[in-house]
């Protein structure tokens, strides 16, 4: 019986540890970047498909809806899981900073620089 028990406590702190992820701004960082490597890799790949198979509807390469679920769980991580989100601003509308230009980000008539995975991690901890 007691087995059982101090089976069930450590299930129960596994959990608890999984349940606390804490992201250090390297590790935020190091996530956005690797997103941003999948997502140029993944439009080459779609492009490469759409060359070799001009007419084929059916394969079409897909990995959005893993991509979907990584940028969502840095989203709670960050506090960011909302309309206007701020991940989302930079990796699709600025496609991850490439398109930032000076005024685009402003919070309280302050400019924001929003060029790296870094400039979003200071945003999103400051702002």
């Amino acid at each position: 019986m007691e087995e059982t028990n101090k089976t069930e406590q450590n299930a129960t702190d596994v959990y608890t540890v999984l349940g606390n992820v804490v992201f250090s701004k390297d590790l935020f960082i190091e996530t956005i970047n690797e997103i941003e490597k999948q997502h140029r890799h993944d439009s080459k790949c779609s492009e490469a498909f759409r060359v070799i198979l001009p007419n084929d509807y059916i394969s079409n390469y897909a990995n959005h809806w893993l991509q979907n679920q990584l940028v969502k769980v840095l989203q709670i991580a960050m506090n960011d899981n909302h309309k206007h989100s701020w991940i989302e601003y930079y990796m699709w509308e600025l496609d991850f900073g490439l398109k930032y230009y000076k005024g685009c980000v402003k919070i309280k008539d302050k400019n924001f620089e929003l060029k790296t995975a870094s400039d979003l991690w200071d945003l999103l901890n400051v702002a």
